[in-house]
């Protein structure tokens, strides 16, 4: 099977132990890729190990250093791929991939070489019923806020998952946890950084940005789980949430009425998850009600 002309960015921060296990795992899949960029902004402790991943597998793996942001860390990961080369994909570093996910990858996109964007699938075992009910209703989707279909983008600013899908689905956004570019057709995009360093919502506008010009989808057979570890519980990622989002909204001109709506929405989803004896979504709701504050009255963002 001849290797893919495809160069694969992963960013992480002082997880190593899980980069290990992700590099492990690719290095199982030789014929998918030609190198793997790792762009690393650990302290002193989690360098070295990194470092050391190179002396363990055989296989091209390059380290760049950069400062804590993901989208940061992904823009310098594009700037390292040669420019010849056709395909990008963008991985975390705490992914597990099913039995032959990357061979049938692999086949979709020889397959389909005509897209631009190509997703894994993610599968999700534990999934909240009554909120995903709360959610996808047609009196959020006649309100603008939310839709029963999946990988779609709103008129509140707010999209939609695709995740545990039983057949290939044309999308409007990707997650890059597990995604694959045509190299040739970004040009010259890049990740959005003013998502701050924490980056909420940098992969939505990148995909989305393509998708309305070209084409994404999601290969079913392709399927990965995600561990997940990121705390989005406290008071700081509640505002994030918010003004990220907002930011969206206007960069794309989207319907501010509705995106109204949608913090609504949202800010009752959460509530509604704090009374499911979830008490640290607390301070995720106080940073809600800030953000909205500070959007409302034109405060600056710290």
């Amino acid at each position: 099977m001849k290797k893919l002309d495809l160069s694969i960015i992963i960013p992480t921060r002082n997880r190593s132990a899980m980069l290990a296990k992700t590099i492990k795992e690719l290095a199982k899949n030789k014929f998918f890729f030609k190198e793997i960029i790792i762009v690393d902004s650990s302290n002193k402790y989690h360098k070295s190990k990194i470092k050391n991943l190179r002396n363990i597998y055989k296989i091209i793996i390059k380290i760049f250093n950069s400062k804590p942001s993901i989208s940061l860390q992904r823009n310098i990961g594009l700037g390292k791929v040669i420019k010849k080369r056709k395909y990008v994909m963008f991985l975390d570093d705490d992914l597990s991939f099913n039995k032959n996910a990357f061979k049938k990858m692999y086949l979709f996109i020889k397959n389909n070489n005509q897209l631009t964007g190509y997703g894994f699938n993610l599968n999700i075992k534990k999934i909240n019923y009554f909120i995903e009910f709360f959610k996808k209703n047609n009196l959020t989707k006649i309100l603008g806020i939310y839709d029963t279909k999946m990988g779609v983008i709103t008129p509140s600013g707010w999209q939609t998952k695709a995740i545990n899908l039983k057949k290939n689905l044309e999308v409007e956004w990707l997650p890059t946890q597990a995604v694959i570019y045509n190299k040739t057709r970004l040009k010259n995009l890049k990740f959005d950084t003013v998502y701050g360093s924490y980056s909420y919502l940098e992969d939505l506008d990148f995909s989305y940005s393509l998708s309305r010009k070209n084409k994404l989808m999601i290969c079913s057979s392709a399927k990965y789980t995600s561990k997940n570890v990121v705390n989005r519980n406290d008071y700081h990622f509640g505002i994030k949430e918010i003004i990220n989002r907002y930011y969206f909204v206007n960069k794309f001109n989207l319907n501010k009425k509705y995106f109204f709506l949608g913090f609504l929405f949202s800010f009752l989803k959460n509530f509604l998850t704090l009374l499911t004896l979830k008490p640290k979504f607390f301070l995720r709701i106080i940073g809600n009600f800030v953000a909205i504050l500070k959007i409302i009255f034109g405060l600056r963002d710290n």
